[in-house]
């Protein structure tokens, strides 16, 4: 017996056609059922509201470019820019308040296609922020995305499965795999393979009678690593993942669920998409879990010192609705973007962290 289609209440058809309407307004074309390049408004928009919907996007550099390729830009790593001149006719010297070394960045296309189905919006049709209530929904869906990639991703595969890959392992190269690839020197817990930190895991034993008794002493020795100048950084953080701190150093506040796709009923509290900082400390600096972080594993940084390039202009994007599918309104999205360490002096990680004995 074949399915019904589901048909939308007038109500909802007309709600999203204001909203397409408003979409194709704000990005000046006659229609956001074709494609179309993002207007730089409505793409600065989009960026805000994810930054807005993820809060840890606020915490590290999500910066636009206008090449595909190009030289990092250096954000956040302090330089030297002061100085003194004692005649007037000595030239000043101006400096760059980044950190220029030579190394580049490629940007990856990237697409990011969401479905609500049409009983969903037949809910949402019902409140007068219908729009918002739909762009907060994509902007959570692609900001969460960008996060799990940032930890998890190790290539940018032509083809990308998810069932295969199911933290986006596979759809770009993220800030973990880039120090593992850039600065061998500054992973433990894998092997080196052809140069870099990509070989079989070298498990780090967390024991009474290993090497590092506590997370604590793991930390001291991956800052020890650093060169002098970024260890004495007063902006390094620790981030881990809940399995390495216990639960009491990191209280969580109670806070509503967010508005999502099923009313909030599946999803977790907000820190599945925010940054939650401890007043602890492991190894002398301030703790952070940050979403996704990948069990077993500890990485120290600025914040700052994390950037996603997204190419300014090159975001593109069509709504329709996909009867055929019995799905409900699709919005195809894709941009260009690269994870970046800006300075990878400034980062040291630790991964296959076990609390075993060796």
């Amino acid at each position: 017996m074949a399915r019904q289609l589901y048909t939308p209440q007038d109500n909802t058809r007309r709600a999203v056609e204001r909203l397409m309407s408003q979409i194709a307004q704000v990005n000046g074309t006659g229609n956001a059922g074709q494609q179309f390049t993002v207007s730089p408004t409505a793409e600065q928009r989009l960026e805000a509201k994810m930054q807005e919907e993820v809060s840890f996007l606020q915490r590290i550099n999500v910066s636009p470019v206008r090449q595909q390729k190009g030289n990092l830009l250096g954000l956040g790593i302090n330089s030297r820019v002061g100085g003194r001149r004692s005649a007037a006719n000595l030239p000043r010297q101006p400096r760059y308040i980044g950190a220029m070394d030579g190394r580049s960045y490629e940007l990856e296309t990237e697409l990011f296609d969401t479905m609500i189905p049409w009983n969903i919006l037949d809910t949402w049709a019902e409140f007068p922020n219908f729009g918002k209530l739909y762009a907060d929904a994509v902007a959570r869906a692609i900001g969460l995305d960008r996060i799990c990639v940032g930890w998890h991703g190790v290539e940018a595969a032509d083809d990308t499965d998810l069932e295969e890959h199911p933290n986006l392992e596979d759809f770009n190269i993220g800030w973990l795999q880039k120090l593992r690839l850039e600065r061998p020197d500054h992973v433990m817990g894998r092997a080196l393979s052809g140069g870099t930190a990509t070989g079989a895991a070298q498990p780090i034993h967390i024991h009474a009678d290993a090497a590092y008794k506590n997370v604590d002493a793991l930390a001291y020795d991956l800052i020890a690593g650093m060169p002098s100048w970024a260890r004495t950084s007063t902006e390094l953080v620790v981030i881990v993942g809940q399995d390495l701190v216990d639960e009491k150093y990191f209280p969580m506040v109670n806070r509503p669920l967010s508005t999502t796709i099923d009313g909030g009923k599946s999803t977790s509290d907000e820190a599945v998409r925010d940054i939650v900082v401890s007043a602890k400390q492991i190894g002398g600096r301030p703790a952070a879990i940050v979403p996704f972080f990948p069990e077993g594993t500890m990485a120290i940084t600025p914040l700052k010192n994390l950037s996603i390039y997204y190419q300014a202009g090159g975001r593109r994007r069509f709504i329709r609705e996909e009867p055929e599918m019995m799905r409900g309104m699709v919005d195809y999205q894709s941009s260009n973007e690269a994870y970046v360490i800006e300075s990878t002096d400034h980062m040291v990680m630790a991964e296959n962290i076990t609390f075993t004995a060796p």
